[in-house]
């Protein structure tokens, strides 16, 4: 139990997620390496998993989260402390920090899951590329906008 708790610690993301893509070909459900390594990656899916959701429940979430990491990282600015890059509300913005995270970590974990549930695919899979690709348009809108605006100021 105390080893899936600690698989949700993102620090150890990519060697759990490589240790469990070694084993998906050839994945065997009595060997207890295999299983602990599939049990690990579902915990983890279901820990980070917000973006599975439809849209309209998952970036209400997203926001409240964004705020917790703003609201931790101008606290820790007041008080000197180094802010983690992702957690800054001076470097991020909603598509920046969802882009990566959906390209990064939440797809190749997903997909290296549907191989050994194919039925994920379209359920999970597909709406975190449909995700990634709201959070592309919105940044791509974001950037022209931003890009009017010197326009104007110049002229």
């Amino acid at each position: 139990m105390i080893q899936l708790i600690l698989a949700t610690d993102m620090a150890r993301h990519n060697e759990i997620l490589e240790a469990f893509k070694s084993r998906v070909d050839n994945f065997d459900f009595h060997n207890d390496e295999h299983l602990t390594s599939l049990k690990m990656i579902l915990i983890k899916c279901c820990d980070i998993s917000n973006e599975v959701r439809p849209m309209e429940i998952s970036e209400p979430w997203l926001d409240c989260l964004l705020e917790e990491y703003f609201n931790q990282s101008d606290r820790e600015k007041l008080e000197g402390l180094p802010v983690a890059p992702f957690m800054d509300r001076d470097k991020v913005t909603k598509p920046s920090a969802q882009i990566g995270f959906l390209k990064f970590v939440l797809i190749p974990m997903f997909s290296a899951l549907s191989k050994t549930f194919p039925q994920i695919e379209p359920i999970m899979v597909k709406p975190l590329i449909d995700a990634r690709e709201h959070y592309e348009r919105m940044q791509e809108d974001m950037e022209n906008g931003r890009k009017k605006a010197e326009n104007a100021a110049a002229t």
